[in-house]
């Protein structure tokens, strides 16, 4: 394996200037500028620390799953936030002076340095001690019951154990309202994994995608939600993998995208999808049923394995069977056009096994799985059918 990869490069332009892109070296340059007066602290935050960005386990500028650098945008964009010095409070005063200010400016005027309250009519808000502030609280609870409590979360810069003293503090309070953003993300995706497979979560992790042959994205925009997925990619791309993507529209980073932990990603940026496959919003389901009718038509099943590993698969079979190619083709392809057929270099044999399908949450059907390579060969064939009639 080659360290270089023209034929994978995205364009020869150095770091992609011209294509509207994330402009990552721009961004540390813009972080290290809002961090100037606190050069030390910030360093100290990102060597020593944790991410507050995401779940990988990363610690400092390591991560528990993946050797080399690990330093993402959505990091450094939360950085300014711990290093920012006290805000005058003064400003808080009378906030009207406040209402012509966007997000951004208020969260650059700093943080809060201490308890603050603002009673009904009045202009702003007063300091107040720390006894002050945890009476008023316990007095307001204790005036509201268990039941008309609530606790609820961020899903980022929070970490475990926050959440685990949160949920300890709201029972000992005896209430069960207890939620956060990251289960209202997530709430179509656990749904489906648990109907699909039996568990709330994906049954493997980002470096399965390094020697697999086939990588298949439903209703996704990893590389603009999950930057980091992407230097997963680049390497399961450098062991041969193919990428396809499933989407009604074609998203730009999943077509290329500059790495920037990735010396030569991050210069010649990374074509990663191999195909691309529009269909109706929802149609994600009649093509994976096209796929099974196809396979169950041409003899491309792997007969034992169905036979060892699952039950039900015969009325499986029997509808696929009923169903017509005009009505999956109606619900599936955006506008009567067609999906396009895959790439010779995909549609060959597959010797390993491929690890397929991560989506995110604005699709039906999520679900991560392995099958055998027979199931892409079949693919590439109905594809290929379906493009030509």
């Amino acid at each position: 394996m080659s360290w270089l990869n023209p034929r994978q490069w995205a364009g020869w332009m150095p770091h992609g200037l011209g294509q509207v892109k994330p402009h990552h070296f721009v961004d540390i340059l813009a972080t290290t500028w809002q961090n100037r007066f606190e050069l030390p602290f910030a360093w100290r935050i990102l060597n020593h620390g944790v991410c507050d960005g995401c779940a990988l386990g990363t610690s400092g500028m390591k991560d528990w799953t993946m050797d080399g650098v690990h330093l993402c945008t959505v990091r450094l964009h939360l950085l300014r936030l711990n290093t920012m010095s006290a805000l005058d409070t003064r400003r808080l005063s009378d906030l009207s002076t406040l209402r012509g200010l966007n997000g951004k400016e208020l969260r650059d005027l700093g943080r809060l340095p201490f308890p603050m309250r603002r009673r009904r009519g009045e202009p702003g808000f007063q300091r107040i001690s720390w006894d002050e502030a945890l009476d008023l609280v316990a007095e307001r609870a204790r005036r509201a019951g268990p039941r008309r409590i609530a606790f609820y979360l961020t899903s980022r810069g929070i970490t475990n154990e926050v959440y685990y003293v949160a949920q300890k503090v709201a029972r000992f309070l005896g209430t069960n309202n207890v939620d956060n953003s990251a289960r209202i993300c997530h709430a179509p995706s656990t749904v489906a994994l648990k109907a699909a497979l039996g568990a709330t979560a994906s049954t493997c992790s980002y470096k399965d995608w390094i020697g697999s042959d086939l990588i298949v994205f439903f209703g996704s925009d990893a590389p603009n939600n999950q930057p980091v997925t992407t230097k997963y990619l680049y390497y399961a791309k450098k062991r041969g993998a193919k990428i396809l993507v499933v989407n009604p529209f074609r998203e730009p980073g999943l077509d290329r995208y500059w790495i920037p932990s990735v010396l030569e990603s991050a210069v010649f940026g990374t074509k990663l999808a191999d195909a691309f496959f529009h269909i109706h919003t929802g149609g994600d389901r009649a093509f994976i049923n096209g796929v099974l009718k196809a396979l169950c038509q041409e003899g491309g099943l792997d007969e034992a394995f169905i036979e060892r590993h699952t039950t039900g698969f015969e009325n499986l079979r029997d509808q696929m069977t009923a169903v017509s190619w005009e009505e999956l083709k109606g619900r599936r392809e955006p506008r009567g056009r067609t999906c396009g057929s895959l790439p010779p270099s995909i549609a060959g044999p597959i010797p390993r096994f491929s690890c397929g399908a991560w989506a995110s949450h604005n699709t039906p059907s999520v679900w991560t799985m392995s099958t055998p390579s027979s199931t892409w060969r079949w693919l590439a064939a109905w594809s290929a059918e379906r493009s030509a009639a």
